[in-house]
This record gives C-alpha cells, sequence and structure tokens, in this order.
C-alpha cells in the first residue's frame, strides 16, 4: 500500500497538468482495490465453519390471572353449592305450605293465544284489567301435562290477576297462571326474546325507585337468570335526571374441562324508568369473568 502511495505522488511530475485529474482518480481507484475499500464490492462469504449468530428467543411472560378477590371466591361458594340464588333483602316468592307436589308459575303471554305464525310476534306477558279476561286466558291453558287442571282460586292485588288450578292427574300439585293489571304494567312491544329495548310501561303511579326495583326483582324470577349455575349478587338502584335504573347483578358459573378451571361470568341485567312517563327499557352488560374451582377447602383461585 506505501509503494501505491508513493507513485501516486510522483504522478503530477511526471505527466502534462492537463492529464492529473485522471491519473490522480485512477491511482484513487488503485488505492482502493489494495486496500479491500469502497461501498460497492461484495462482502467476503462467510466460512461453513464458523459459528451462525442468531437471535436470543424471548418468550413472553404469562399474563397474570385476573385478581379474585373474597367476595368473588363467597360468589363462587354459593354457586357451587346451588342452594342461594339471592342475597339477603332480594324479594323472593315462597313457596306455600300446603303444595307438597309440583308447584309451576307462569305469566300468561300473547304467544299463548297466538292465531298466525308465532315467530312474527313479539312475546310478551299480557294484561287486563278485566278478571273474566284474564280467567278465559287461564282457560285456554288449563291443560297440563296433557290432563285438564280445574280452576279452584282467583286471586288479584294491584299488580296482577292469579288463576289457580289443581291438575287432575296429581291433586298434589298447583298451577298458578298470572296475569298483570294493564293499570300496573304493560308489556305490550316488549320481545322477551332479545336481551335489550322495551320493556313495556309502567303505569301504576307514583313512579318510584321502590316500584321498579321491586318490579325489577319480581321479573327475575321468571327469567333463566333463576336456574342452576346461577346466583344475583347485588341489586342496585341509581338514577340520572328524569331516570331511575335497578341493576340485578348476576353471576354463571360456566363449568370447564375435567381437571381445568370453571369461569365465573358475571353479569348487570338493567331496567330503566322513566320518571316521566313510565316508559321502561332493559339492557344486558358483561362486567367480567374470573377463573375458579372447586377445592377440599371450598372455592379457590385458578389460572390456567
Amino acid at each position: 500500500m506505501e509503494t501505491m502511495k508513493a507513485r501516486a505522488l510522483h504522478v503530477p511530475h511526471m505527466r502534462p497538468a492537463h492529464l492529473l485529474p485522471a491519473f490522480v482518480l485512477l491511482a484513487l481507484a488503485m488505492l482502493l482495490t489494495a486496500c479491500g475499500g469502497g461501498g460497492g464490492g461484495a462482502a467476503a462469504p462467510v466460512s461453513s465453519s464458523s459459528p451462525s449468530v442468531q437471535p436470543a428467543s424471548v418468550t413472553p411472560p404469562a399474563p397474570a390471572p385476573a385478581s379474585v378477590n373474597t367476595a368473588d371466591l363467597d360468589l363462587a361458594a354459593r354457586l357451587y353449592k346451588g342452594d342461594e340464588r339471592t342475597p339477603a333483602g332480594f324479594a323472593v316468592e315462597t313457596r306455600p305450605a300446603s303444595v307438597v307436589g309440583t308447584l309451576s308459575t307462569r305469566h300468561l303471554k300473547n304467544t299463548d293465544f297466538a292465531t298466525g305464525p308465532q315467530a312474527m310476534n313479539p312475546v310478551y306477558e299480557v294484561c287486563t284489567n278485566d278478571m273474566a279476561q284474564a280467567i278465559d286466558w287461564s282457560e285456554r291453558q288449563a291443560n297440563w301435562q296433557g290432563q285438564y287442571s280445574d280452576m279452584v282460586e282467583v286471586n288479584s292485588d294491584n299488580r296482577m290477576w292469579e288463576i289457580v288450578r289443581v291438575p287432575r292427574a296429581d291433586a298434589t300439585a298447583m298451577i298458578r297462571h298470572r296475569v298483570f293489571r294493564c293499570d300496573y304494567l304493560d308489556r305490550a312491544g316488549s320481545d322477551l326474546r332479545a336481551d335489550s329495548g322495551s320493556a313495556g310501561s309502567m303505569n301504576q303511579r307514583p313512579l318510584t325507585a321502590d316500584e321498579l326495583k321491586a318490579l325489577a326483582q319480581y321479573l327475575w324470577q321468571f327469567t333463566t337468570y333463576n336456574n342452576s349455575d346461577y346466583a344475583v349478587v347485588s341489586s342496585t338502584s341509581s338514577s340520572s335526571g328524569s331516570s331511575i335504573s335497578e341493576t340485578i347483578r348476576v353471576g354463571q358459573l360456566v363449568r370447564g374441562t375435567a381437571g381445568g378451571c370453571d369461569t365465573v361470568q358475571l353479569t348487570d341485567w338493567t331496567h330503566t324508568m322513566s320518571s316521566t312517563d313510565g316508559t321502561l327499557t332493559r339492557a344486558v352488560t358483561d362486567v367480567r369473568s374470573f377463573k375458579v374451582k372447586s377445592g377440599a377447602s371450598g372455592a379457590q383461585s385458578c389460572a390456567e
């Protein structure tokens, strides 16, 4: 390389001035070639015996399990036991002591008497202020398990009519048909197949949070939330402007595969009422979920 530098330095003395740029460029090219420089040259091949450098493999940390507090575990314990679906203070009807057999309570619906395709109709509980009409609707549904049920009693209050029947095939059973009074609650336009939307109209006065709470807790009894693997966590009243709401929080136990974790899903079932005209709407909102399992010491937090 030193020899190349010396020759390059003597070029200006050997050639005319007008050839100087060309020789300078030639000398520089030779210099770069000898030194292995230049940006356009191909890189030297990597020897097959050289170790190949690979980027380090980084395993992302597993997500932390959702926090499970004492209240969650208490709820899970209730769900596993299955004998306490509602908390203290929640309004639930008691079973008549006189009934030792099957007790069936149902609200009569418009689809019980539909003459056209039922799928074309919204499904809602019927209402009437006429006791004779309520009895007539009950009569149309008098058969139970293929046998006629005799009407033995008619009850009423400011909310509904109740027609009590006893099946001829089983005198220990009781069938209760209920029909709302329209001057209390009109459910027309409310489709029970939809989780959210119109829930009818509250027609009794005054329109208060206590009345809405009583209605929401009563309606809960006729939903899938009143079933095995479900339990009520709380029932909470709130208000905003001219709206009053009652939110029933429900926990559902979703059982996992054998040996795996179970899931508890928390869901809010909310009824909102206009304090101006009594219009009702309802909505269902998923809140959160957590993993649990049933152990010898009770419900435990679980991570998969």
